[in-house]
């Protein structure tokens, strides 16, 4: 099991060595600066074949140690991460914000439940388990948390989810590698491969290419050498082959333009794609969904290490960013052309199986999303998924509550279908108990961990009626908005046979008496149609329908006492109509009397 706090202090020690190491190689790059530039001195007037030599030395010297120093920025760049992700998961335990995306781009106030449950958005259920960088996993996280899957689905989630809770120095590892990488790069490497490249390297099969890959470096190093040595007008030809050689390079410039510009300035983060493929393909997997992910991207030959030559691949083309580089290993190698004609071939190869890759890579990421939940829940439990209509819960609380704020609840579903009516004071918790069921049912749907000692229920389409807001853009009326809902959720329970309701406090833009007889025939009409769900309400008319409908309907309310004008609340949802309000007291504490 991992300690956050041990991980990071045994990281801060390995980031201070390795700063002292970047500034060591950096202090020998200075010293080695100067020695080459003192001989460089020294052979000047020994001749260009002796000048020529020292230079060569001095760049392999040099690129040793540039080798080197990058090797250990880029270690102390993973770890540097590496801690910034350990700190965050401390900072979220301390409530404290996420630094990944909150989800607000998902909202949607027309969802059935998403907008009422604080599914999406800051400090909503999104913003709490959301580890996914990548656009991709991001999307797929959010369809977990917001679309109807099966039994078999979820409870293969939950195995595979604990699996990689058990892996979370791991999955760590792995979210490190993506963090930093732009979030749209595997959209983009995808679509390169997918849409772009085909028919955009047949211009590689020309014989003209061929002949300036094979001839260039052949004739160009064979007569500098001998230039080196014969001098003369051998220095000349020298010069024509590397016109030529120029020559023919600008003829396809425009083309290799196009595709270094599609694919190899927006991709960075290839050889840590192909590190979380590795270990995808690595590990012994128990469950059947990771297996199932393992299976279809392990081939006779790795595509991790596809994935990593295509990186090698890339890397060579950008060597073109570097203008001097770029021209001599051009003029010498036509270095651009080759390079390409090494990705026609791994395109040939390797297109279906990255698309694939990438593909799994994404699903990974976000179901440890969902495991780095789990770990960090160890007290919480997966919820048994039932066939038959069911909702049984001990200790269930909203998981967006801070453990020492929030109060508990014992909650079962009557065997037979019935709506519930939860009547109560203000803020005495009518409201939250809606959402803690509400967005536990969206976490069990999920196949992660949910708040409670014990819970059990079958698969219900949620649908909620709690925000309801006006609109001026869309000249709608507070009563307008609240029409619009109830039809969207009669006709929602009418299209899915599983619906279950969450309404507080229907029809508030109304009148009391308007109010009343409205609340009283839709929740008729739900009863008609056997449709269960929560209907939260400060009417207690309403709770009169139990003797109406006494095996269909049922009472319970959020009580508060009242000592010396003092309300004290606990949270705790009772059986029965509610018998004390108190808006009286509210609204005299700042300075309104009621009368009577």
């Amino acid at each position: 099991m991992v300690d956050y706090l041990q991980l990071k202090i045994e990281l801060e020690s390995e980031i201070k060595a390795l700063k002292k190491s970047v500034n060591q190689y950096s202090f020998g790059r200075l010293i080695l600066f100067g020695i080459d530039i003192l001989l460089i001195y020294l052979f000047f007037n020994q001749g260009i074949t002796a000048l020529i030599i020292v230079v060569i030395l001095s760049l392999i010297g040099f690129m040793f140690l540039v080798k080197k120093q990058l090797k250990c920025q880029d270690k102390l760049k993973f770890l540097s991460t590496k801690k910034l992700l350990i700190e965050n998961e401390i900072n979220i335990k301390d409530n404290k914000i996420n630094i990944y995306n909150n989800g607000d781009s998902f909202c949607n106030p027309q969802h059935p439940y998403t907008d009422d449950l604080d599914i999406f958005g800051p400090h909503s259920l999104f913003a709490y388990l959301n580890r996914s960088a990548t656009n991709e996993s991001q999307d797929i996280l959010t369809n977990f948390l917001k679309a109807t899957s099966t039994k078999i689905q979820i409870e293969e989630r939950q195995i595979a989810i604990e699996e990689l809770a058990n892996k979370t120095e791991e999955s760590l590892n792995f979210r490190t590698r993506l963090f930093d990488i732009d979030k749209s790069e595997i959209e983009v490497i995808k679509t390169f491969f997918k849409d772009f490249l085909p028919n955009k390297l047949d211009f590689l099969n020309a014989k003209f290419v061929n002949i300036l890959i094979l001839l260039t470096p052949v004739l160009s190093i064979a007569v500098l050498i001998l230039a080196m040595i014969f001098n003369g007008i051998l220095w000349n030809i020298f010069g024509l082959i590397l016109l030529f050689s120029g020559v023919g390079y600008m003829f396809y410039k425009q083309k290799i333009d196009q595709i270094h510009e599609q694919i190899g300035k927006n991709v960075n983060g290839l050889s840590h794609y192909a590190e979380n493929i590795k270990w995808i393909e690595n590990e012994e997997w128990k469950s059947a969904l990771l297996i199932q992910f393992k299976s279809s991207i392990k081939k006779n030959e790795l595509i991790s290490q596809e994935i990593f030559s295509l990186s090698k691949i890339l890397n060579s083309l950008n060597s073109r960013l570097n203008p001097i580089v770029g021209i001599f290993l051009n003029l010498f190698f036509q270095w651009d052309l080759r390079t390409l004609k090494k990705l026609s071939k791994w395109e040939i190869k390797n297109k279906v199986e990255i698309v694939n890759a990438f593909d799994v890579l994404v699903n990974f990421e976000a179901l440890i999303s969902l495991s780095t939940f789990s770990f960090n829940h160890s007290n919480w439990i997966y919820p048994k998924i039932n066939e038959q209509y069911c909702f049984k819960s001990e200790a269930i609380g909203h998981p967006l509550i801070n453990q020492n704020e929030r109060v508990d609840n014992d909650f079962n579903l009557a065997k037979n279908i019935t709506v519930d009516v939860i009547t109560g004071s203000n803020m005495a918790g009518k409201s939250t108990f809606l959402r803690t069921v509400g967005i536990n049912m969206v976490l069990a749907y999920a196949g992660a961990k949910v708040c409670a000692k014990n819970m059990e229920t079958s698969i219900f389409s949620l649908i909620s009626y709690m925000r309801i807001k006006d609109s001026l853009a869309n000249q709608t009326s507070t009563f307008k908005a609240e029409i619009d809902r109830l039809k969207m959720i009669l006709d929602f329970t009418q299209s899915h046979q599983n619906s279950f309701v969450l309404i507080d406090e229907m029809l508030r833009g109304t009148n009391s008496k308007d109010k009343y007889l409205g609340s009283k025939v839709f929740i008729k009409k739900l009863i008609a149609q056997q449709t269960p769900g929560f209907i939260a309400t400060h009417d207690l008319q309403i709770a009169e329908l139990e003797k109406e409908y006494p095996t269909q309907l049922r009472n319970f309310n959020f009580d508060i006492t009242i000592e010396n004008q003092e309300m004290f609340f606990d949270y705790k949802i009772k059986n029965g109509e509610c018998k004390t309000f108190n808006a009286s007291i509210l609204l005299k504490a700042i300075g309104i009397e009621i009368e009577g």
